[in-house]
């Protein structure tokens, strides 16, 4: 009986542990394929390198097979002989295909989205597709219809899972079944014996503690990082996670001698630039997706598509500019607010977005101001309308203030073109001074431009190049006709984007600016000062600069900088699964909460030394102390003077 029963549990033991090697073959397959489609997104030196790092990635692949299957090991091997009922296997091998399925089919959804956001996926991935403020459904139809293939791929991922389960299911019925209680007893052992398995795979291995995103910081290099994990993975550990932790490494006067983001003073000393009138207009372009690598004036490269831009920014102050975050949503904290986006989810879907802020909104409405938001979206995307309010703005004009769908582009919102010349209409009721923001869209996936356009740009190679092309034609015309206004000349613009656009994974020299490089410049018609600063700024540098040029005399609070005080120290800030990132000095420092991970030069800079410990000393001190006041702060609720 015994020996009987022994047989049968021998041979379901040695089946599971056939479905854990076809799990392992399956996520080492879809990480190749998220290796071939975003390859320009990582440093691999060879052959022999990418097999290591996808030896390394077995480990956090275990870790998923580990967890994710333990309602299946747990059915799989109950100790009872009922589980040799056909039926129930079936319910079992389901159950197995369900599961695994789910967490395979992240990591292919992750083939496609990690060219936009440069990070492997965690929650936010429900409200990029399910938000129904966002595309009522069409976004989600769009990928599906765009990236066919994955499906193809997923459902013969299902295909061969569902094949090879059904493989030894049973033998024939002439097989004598086992002893009830020697089969129980022996399924007990395996399954004790598999849970422990699972726990430790589950667990990353047997150290004091469970393996971590901070664990695969400090295994691969950092650009290579979303390549060793999976997506289920950044999901799980992500998952019921607090976004932030207090962070100690100074006392309060050291760390408010070190960086302090309230502002107290804001004056304008930068050479060239001449005293500004008392309370100019300000308005802020911010273009969707426009990175400067497809900007001429920033790139060299010659792509002619944005032949108007380029014009433009040879009459205005530009600087090399840094996004502080990968997505829109993380864009418009740090340009109206000053908040960086420093954790593992953006701030207006964080439990801090409850926070006391003091917006530009707020700041300039004190200095007696009209400010408006404008964004031809469908209203309540991204939480535009919401956090433009937050941040100050009374006004918010989206594609029900337009209210004429005829200019509907069908998945986004109002095409840019007929939207930039509704805004000038609006500017035109406004009492001066004031202060608007503008968000276009129309260089955004499915990159769609209205059909009279469609062959007006041959210069455009791609369709991301068509919109972008357009989107610089609707400026064109939108400067055309607000040079024709009153108030023109009063105005300070200045113009950005949100972040840069899909596939910007890698710059020429190092892949963080590659990531992050967008403009920033600004034009003031009525001065007609243009100069190419070669310092870097961020997003967050933009509300105490302008605050400084509206001769506000109380305290601002922002993460950045006044660029036009040449005395404040230039620096950027981002953060990327699960490490910081810090422009100082023509160098870039990488860390984690442990500790520095990378120092690196810069464009190749004959300045930058990366010998020089004392500056990558201070460089880590400033970041710590940036750290420390975003998270604590953010706790504590005093993100505001």
């Amino acid at each position: 009986m015994l020996r009987e029963a022994a047989a049968w549990v021998g041979r379901r033991s040695w089946r599971f542990t056939g479905w854990i090697f076809l799990l392992v073959l399956l996520f080492a397959l879809t990480r190749l394929e998220f290796y071939l489609v975003n390859a320009k997104a990582f440093e691999i030196e060879d052959i022999g390198a990418l097999v290591q790092l996808f030896y390394k990635g077995l480990r956090y692949d275990l870790v998923v097979i580990g967890l994710v299957n333990l309602p299946v090991l747990l059915l799989y091997f109950f100790p009872a002989s009922f589980v040799l009922r056909k039926s129930y296997d079936r319910f079992v091998r389901i159950l197995f295909v369900v599961i695994n399925g789910l967490a395979l089919s992240l990591n292919l959804v992750d083939v496609i989205l990690f060219r936009y956001t440069a990070k492997r996926i965690t929650s936010e991935v429900y409200e990029f597709f399910f938000n129904t403020n966002e595309n009522n459904g069409r976004l989600l139809w769009q990928f599906v219809t765009d990236f066919w293939y994955q499906w193809l791929i997923f459902f013969f991922i299902i295909w061969l899972m569902n094949g090879w389960l059904k493989r030894g299911s049973f033998p024939d019925k002439k097989t004598k079944k086992p002893h009830t209680w020697s089969f129980a007893s022996l399924q007990m052992l395996a399954l004790l014996f598999f849970v422990a398995l699972a726990v430790i795979a589950g667990r990353g291995g047997l150290q004091l503690k469970p393996v971590s995103m901070l664990n695969a910081a400090q295994t691969a290099a950092s650009r290579n990082v979303p390549l060793l994990i999976n997506s289920p993975f950044s999901m799980i550990k992500a998952f019921g996670k607090k976004p932030v932790k207090p962070y100690y490494a100074f006392e309060e006067q050291e760390l408010n001698s070190i960086f302090d983001p309230v502002k107290l003073s804001q004056s304008i000393n930068r050479p060239g630039i001449r005293p500004l009138a008392r309370k100019p207009n300000f308005f802020i372009l911010i273009l969707e997706s426009f990175g400067s690598d497809y900007i001429d004036f920033y790139s060299h490269k010659g792509r002619g598509i944005t032949p108007f831009l380029d014009s433009l920014l040879s009459q205005c102050i530009t600087f090399n500019g840094i996004a502080n975050g990968k997505r829109s949503i993380e864009a418009l904290p740090s340009i109206l607010a000053g908040i960086p986006s420093l954790m593992d989810i953006d701030y207006p879907s964080s439990p801090f977005s409850t926070n006391r802020i003091e917006g530009l909104g707020t700041v300039l409405k004190r200095r007696g101001y009209t400010t408006a938001f404008f964004h031809g979206g469908n209203n309540g995307t991204m939480g535009f309308d919401a956090f433009s309010r937050v941040a100050g703005f009374d006004h918010y004009f989206g594609r029900s203030e337009y209210n004429n769908d005829k200019d509907f582009d069908g998945r986004w919102g109002i095409y840019d073109l007929p939207f930039l010349q509704y805004t000038i209409g609006q500017l035109n009721n406004f009492l001066e001074p004031f202060a608007a923001a503008l968000f276009t869209l129309s260089s955004h996936h499915p990159y769609r431009i209205p059909e009279a356009f469609e062959h007006s740009f041959p210069q455009a190679r791609t369709p991301l190049e068509a919109t972008m092309a357009y989107v610089d034609y609707s400026l064109k015309q939108f400067f055309e006709l607000a040079k024709k206004q009153d108030w023109f000349e009063r105005t300070v613009f200045v113009i950005t984007a949100d972040h840069t656009p899909e596939q910007s994974q890698a710059g020429d020299n190092n892949y963080v600016l590659g990531v992050y490089s967008v403009p920033l410049a600004f034009y003031l018609p009525g001065q007609q000062m243009a100069s190419r600063m070669d310092e870097y700024a961020q997003h967050v540098d933009i509300l105490p600069t302008l605050a400084a040029a509206c001769d506000t005399s109380f305290a601002v609070f922002s993460f950045g900088r006044n660029l036009l005080d040449t005395n404040d120290l230039p620096y950027a800030a981002n953060y990327l699964n699960g490490q910081y990132k810090l422009i100082w000095r023509k160098h870039l420092l990488i860390s984690t909460d442990e500790g520095p991970l990378e120092w690196i030069k810069l464009d190749n800079d004959p300045q930058a030394d990366t010998s020089d410990r004392q500056t990558a000393n201070e460089a880590w001190r400033f970041q710590q102390a940036v750290i420390q006041q975003f998270r604590n702060r953010m706790l504590t609720n005093r993100l505001h003077p």
